[in-house]
């Protein structure tokens, strides 16, 4: 069974006096790949921030492994982010977009050389070491944002909507070779998009988010096949939704429904039922 890895407890967030986080908690575990998925505004960017460090809660914690991470500056977490836009350095080549952070670090010239080499390799970069961002497609540079993020061997990696500059068949590639570079490199990452097919198809738990709370958390099966609410049912996917009148609930835990005149018995939902 994993272990927990990224608790977040009871977080709260507001911006001009607009809540748009409400005391939030959710574990995330070791070794997963966990989005957050929901429309705009439903907070799920101002979450990532706050992992990474970007934003502080104006209420409750965020601990790594059991340590208090919650006003831990961003350079001193050991969690690192790919953005939207890849914030790759236009001037500098390939390797040393990669290697940058290493240098910050002061690490020695050939450890340097070496963990780049590795990073490139992983997301098949290996020969266009010497080339700037701009002689690169859209998704060779985001597999060096992701090289670079790599590179320092994070905990955590958070990644923010980075498929959403991508054309439609660029972005189905990339989800597998993200799934690939999690598996093979076996740290946790935390993905943020409003595309129900990304969250579906790579995932391995999705938490839907709307107005800063979360409506469901499960696999991306549980989420489409039993969602927790009409919300989560309207935007996960295509769905038919019938009216019906719950007649009793059974002590086997299913429930008997009237949908237009035809009883039926279904297991009990995981949310409260209306009178």
């Amino acid at each position: 069974m994993k272990q927990t890895l990224l608790s977040l407890s009871e977080l709260t967030k507001q911006f001009d006096s607009k809540t748009v986080l409400d005391s939030l908690s959710l574990d995330i575990l070791d070794g997963e790949f966990i989005t957050l998925l929901g429309p705009s505004g439903c907070g799920k960017t101002t979450l990532l921030r706050l992992m990474a460090g970007f934003e502080h809660p104006d209420g409750g914690t965020i601990t790594l492994s059991g340590q208090d991470l919650t006003h831990t500056p961003p350079e001193h977490r050991p969690l690192n982010t790919v953005f939207q836009n890849y914030a790759l350095f236009p001037h500098m080549s390939v390797f040393d977009n990669v290697a940058y952070g290493l240098k910050m670090e002061k690490c020695p010239k050939e450890e340097i050389r070496e963990r780049v080499q590795e990073a490139l390799a992983m997301v098949q970069l290996q020969d266009f070491a010497r080339r700037k961002p701009h002689q690169l497609s859209g998704g060779q540079q985001q597999r060096v944002a992701i090289a670079r993020a790599v590179v320092k061997r994070p905990r955590m990696l958070l990644l923010d909507e980075p498929l959403s500059a991508l054309d439609y068949k660029l972005r189905r590639t990339m989800q597998v070779e993200l799934k690939r570079l999690q598996r093979e490199l076996g740290i946790t990452f935390v993905f943020v998009t409003h595309d129900q097919e990304e969250a579906l198809s790579m995932s391995d738990r999705v938490a839907v988010l709307k107005d800063g709370e979360i409506q469901q958390l499960g696999t991306p099966r549980e989420v489409y096949e039993r969602p927790a609410n009409l919300f989560t049912a309207r935007f996960v996917g295509e769905t038919n939704l019938f009216p019906g009148l719950v007649e009793k609930t059974n002590g086997d835990d299913t429930v008997t429904v009237d949908v237009f005149g035809l009883k039926r018995t279904f297991a009990k939902p995981d949310f409260p039922l209306r009178d």
